[in-house]
């Protein structure tokens, strides 16, 4: 895990769909480049004239759908279902293969735009593209992208997109237990154990589906759980071919439909989250940190420690876009939405933006998600870890808890660890004191603090020793860490070295 913290703070500063879209660029570029010697069984003219066909057929399709539902067109998502469907569907320099690679384009965007609950899609594009045209019965999914000579490529990649996601543990139980289930019913047919594994492994969809088309941000529940239980149903529903082989006419259980049916699921596990809202001001907490409030035109549910993702247009914006997840501060209930960030130079085009943003304009949340959240259990009791503006999720918590307290449920066991420069990069004290919880705040120079309460405790050091001197029953607490991924990884080894052994984190990688 701490391997996994430490290379998601690069990742964090490239945009979620940039990555996806460099990532399928590569596996297609590598693709075609191995079909000159015939690594690929496919041809390259094929190859590259569906691809060109793919991608100016998804880029012109979301233009047309986005005019006819009035939304605002992402280019570079249109690219990725482009690129995915050129990875789906069959190669072929044929103009009827060609004209249905279209139509599947069409299809794809018209379930993106068309097709949506509380603001969002609810179907995977490229899915919806691929399993309506095989309704057709003259195309289809093929999953060409799946074999042994694109597989190395595929599985890092589809690894990092999932780092990003934060849906690595979910992605590698679909692929073990959709390689378990293959194989076993293969071996049941009389197939070697090991062929068996390795077909499922380098000639399924397992590995491509759970890197690039599971962990798509938008159609994925928030919870862990929640995604584990996607991930195994979309394993079962995997494997139901290699047991109960079934086609009526030209409808029969392919991957596309599985994927579908998982995206169905999701919607059922946590209704998709989107709102317009309107900009209601800003202000500073300290000299590096701002809060700004959003007015939502409608309300928007959402769990303390949740994030939403903020769509800001704004013009020159810079490779990092136009859209960024933010914790959201307010607690559940507040008619506001609010979120904070650094505001130290130097500032991404987005921030800017944010900064200069004039009153009442609107901005567009594009989903509420996220499962960095209080367990149920109130008798469990907490170890809270903040460093710098990681301190968010935690401020909306406490409100809660405070609201919660005021309606007769009993104090949770909280200490909360907030680690600053100085004292002037303390923010939300004001809502530390007044929950009440013990805080114990790390600071190289506590005479920067000024007066704190008296369940107050303070370190210049976060270490072992800090800990120990303020915290009981480490082996029962469930500790919560916020902040940098390099804060994470320090933060973890720290914990371990306390006692403290059940860890969940969320990452900050700044924008």
């Amino acid at each position: 895990m701490i391997v996994v913290d430490r290379i998601r703070g690069p990742l964090g500063r490239i945009p979620m769909a940039r990555l996806v879209l460099i990532c399928l660029a590569a596996i297609a570029l590598v693709a075609v480049i191995a079909s000159i010697p015939h690594w690929i069984g496919y041809p390259t003219a094929g190859l590259v004239s569906s691809l060109v066909v793919a991608l100016v057929a998804a880029r012109l399709a979301a233009a047309l759908m986005g005019a006819i539902s009035r939304a605002p067109v992402h280019g570079t998502s249109s690219l990725i279902t482009g690129l995915i469907l050129f990875l789906l569907l069959y190669p072929s320099t044929k103009p009827v293969d060609l004209l249905l690679l279209a139509a599947a384009a069409i299809v794809a965007a018209a379930s993106k735009y068309l097709v949506t609950v509380g603001g969002r899609h609810v179907l995977n594009p490229a899915a919806a593209g691929a399993f309506v045209v095989g309704l057709t019965g003259l195309s289809g999914g093929v999953w060409w992208v799946a074999n042994p000579v694109l597989l190395p490529l595929v599985a890092v990649t589809g690894l990092l997109v999932a780092v990003r996601v934060g849906a690595v543990l979910p992605a590698l139980v679909l692929v073990a237990a959709g390689a378990l289930l293959e194989s076993t019913a293969s071996v049941a047919q009389g197939a070697e154990p090991l062929a068996a594994v390795t077909v499922a492994l380098t000639s399924t969809p397992l590995v491509f589906l759970a890197g690039f088309m599971f962990t798509e941000p938008v159609t994925l529940p928030p919870r862990t759980g929640q995604r584990m239980l996607e991930a195994g149903l979309i394993a079962v529903l995997l494997a139901v071919p290699y047991v109960l082989p079934f086609r009526v006419a030209t409808f029969g259980p392919s991957p596309e439909l599985t994927l579908l049916l998982g995206n169905v699921l999701a919607v059922l596990l946590a209704r998709p989250v989107a709102a317009q809202l309107r900009f209601a001001g800003r202000r500073p907490l300290t000299a590096s940190a701002t809060e700004y409030a959003f007015t939502p035109d409608s309300p928007v549910l959402h769990r303390a420690g949740q994030y939403l993702e903020l769509q800001l247009p704004h013009r020159g914006a810079d490779r990092r876009g136009i859209r960024r997840t933010l914790t959201i501060v307010s607690p559940p209930g507040d008619p506001a939405l609010r979120v904070a960030v650094r505001t130290r130079e130097p500032m991404s085009s987005f921030k800017q933006a944010l900064d200069v943003l004039p009153l009442g304009s609107p901005v567009r949340a594009v989903t509420v998600s996220g499962a960095f959240t209080l367990p149920d259990d109130r008798s469990t009791p907490l170890l809270l870890v903040a460093s710098g503006i990681g301190i968010t999720p935690f401020v909306s918590q406490l409100e809660a808890e405070r609201a919660a307290i005021a309606a007769g449920e009993a104090p949770r066991d909280v200490l909360l660890v907030d680690r600053v420069a100085t004292g002037e990069d303390l923010p939300y004290r004001d809502v530390l004191v007044a929950s009440g919880v013990r805080v114990l705040v790390v600071c190289p120079d506590p005479g920067t603090l000024g007066g704190l309460p008296e369940h107050w405790h303070v370190a210049q050091r976060f270490d072992a020793a800090a800990l120990a001197a303020v915290l009981p029953e480490p082996r029962r607490r469930i500790a919560y860490v916020s902040g940098s991924p390099a804060f994470i990884a320090r933060a973890r080894s720290v914990l371990r070295a306390a006692g403290v052994r059940r860890i969940r984190t969320d990452a900050f990688a700044g924008y």
